[in-house]
């Protein structure tokens, strides 16, 4: 068995045991709103169907046989999981059904299946709107809001939040409408919008101190460090992460840590402390591998190999750049396929195979125009621009070196400023 063959293995393997723990999650959370009965009915029930349906198939393929009829269990299948919403509906009452399938959402979302999430907050939307229980509505909808939001889908969770927003303001939920401000800040933030996502943030903090919601407090500082990083202002940043890290420990909350690690590993790599971002990225991996979630480990591979070519260390950046480029389309995150694919410019360029390096560098900046992510854009170009002048085209350099410097002045990132206008200056005057 080759390399590659081993880390499909691997891969599949992983999507098992995700599958595995999402299932046994859900069954979980069913089972404290419907009691054991409902789940041990479920599962006979799928046991005796899949028996029932391989021994028939067995039978047309002329293979019956009391071997052949060992059953899977797993909620993945659309029958099975259909099957378990029947049998909650049937036991539950308008508001109870709603508010588990809700938690469904989570579960879910905390592992990375955002196209499953998004699914059952649609169903919850049409439940609630049905029933007149705009409470349910407006939680909802602004969960779908923060699920569009991590798939870049811009103008779908800005109609998401802003109509649960109305909602809110309507029964005078302030924490509510805070994790709206929030999630609009880090929108912003993610496609270079700063001095707005600052404000966001520093609105959404007052509200979430005041009602001393503590771990959104946290997730509101993680944000206000990642807007501090962006502006170069590194030791800030850290400082904010360590002042959110308590919050989400006390919390136990395992995703915002591994969010949390990555964030500290990107401000030490900004720093040029590599082997700190390093550690910093290995004990986010820890945490987003805890949870299978795709998209975390990912980040987690995409950073490690970001800091070992800054080590020039080429191939060892590639094998962990290729690592998170599968797990980033697992679920279709393409913001950071993105990211994997302008770094693999970087790693071919630096090997001198300028065509491939090309290639990667067009899809990276396609990719972040379609989501019009200006920090992303003005990374890449910059990165382009040092290829063209490894290549001696000078004139092609300094367009991408002034388009790189336009964009990082309107989102604000002073130190990407500060080092592009520095180059621009040195090959102007060479």
């Amino acid at each position: 068995m080759n390399k590659d063959e081993k880390r499909k293995g691997v891969n599949r393997q992983m999507k098992t045991r995700r599958e595995e723990i999402v299932d046994g999650d859900i069954l979980s959370l069913v089972r404290n709103f419907c009691g054991p009965r409902v789940v041990s009915k479920f599962i006979a029930d799928q046991k005796s169907g899949y028996k029932m349906e391989r021994r028939v198939l067995n039978q047309i393929n002329g293979q019956a046989g009391p071997g052949a009829l060992a059953p899977e269990l797993s909620l993945n299948g659309g029958m099975s999981y259909d099957h378990l919403m029947t049998l909650c509906r049937q036991n539950l009452n308008d508001e109870e059904y709603q508010g588990m399938l809700l938690g469904i959402g989570n579960i879910f979302k905390q592992h990375g299946r955002l196209d499953k999430a998004e699914q059952i907050y649609g169903m919850v939307i049409g439940y609630a709107r049905k029933a007149n229980h705009s409470d349910y509505v407006a939680e909802a909808l602004l969960r779908r809001g923060e699920v569009y939001s991590l798939q870049a889908r811009w103008v779908q969770a800005t109609h998401d939040l802003d109509s649960s927003r109305q909602l809110f303001l309507k029964s005078n939920n302030s924490v509510a409408v805070a994790r709206i401000d929030n999630i609009f800040g880090a929108n912003d933030a993610e496609q270079g919008h700063i001095r707005k996502a600052e404000q966001w943030f520093a609105r959404a903090l007052r509200r979430f101190e005041q009602s001393k919601q503590k771990p959104m407090t946290g997730t509101v500082l993680m944000n206000l460090g990642i807007v501090k990083n962006i502006a170069g202002n590194w030791d800030e940043a850290l400082s904010y992460y360590r002042r959110a890290l308590p919050f989400f420990q006390e919390a136990g909350d395992l995703t915002r840590i591994a969010e949390l690690r990555h964030n500290m590993g990107m401000s030490y790599y900004s720093k040029a402390n590599y082997q700190e971002a390093i550690r910093e990225f290995d004990k986010s991996l820890v945490f987003s591998q805890q949870l299978y979630n795709p998209r975390l480990i990912g980040l987690a591979e995409l950073g490690k190999a970001t800091a070992y070519f800054r080590l020039n260390d080429q191939p060892l950046a590639l094998v962990f750049c290729n690592q998170a480029l599968e797990h980033f389309t697992a679920v279709n995150s393409r913001l950071c396929i993105a990211d994997g694919y302008k770094l693999k410019g970087m790693i071919f360029r630096e090997m001198k195979e300028y065509n491939l390096a090309e290639t990667y560098f067009q899809s990276s900046l396609l990719i972040n125009e379609e989501h019009s992510n200006l920090l992303n854009l003005a990374e890449t170009h910059h990165e382009i621009s040092i290829m063209h002048r490894q290549r001696r085209r000078r004139k092609a350099a300094n367009t991408s070196f002034r388009t790189a410097l336009k964009y990082f002045k309107s989102v604000g990132a002073g130190s990407d400023v500060i080092r592009t206008q520095a180059r621009l200056s040195r090959r102007e005057s060479a």
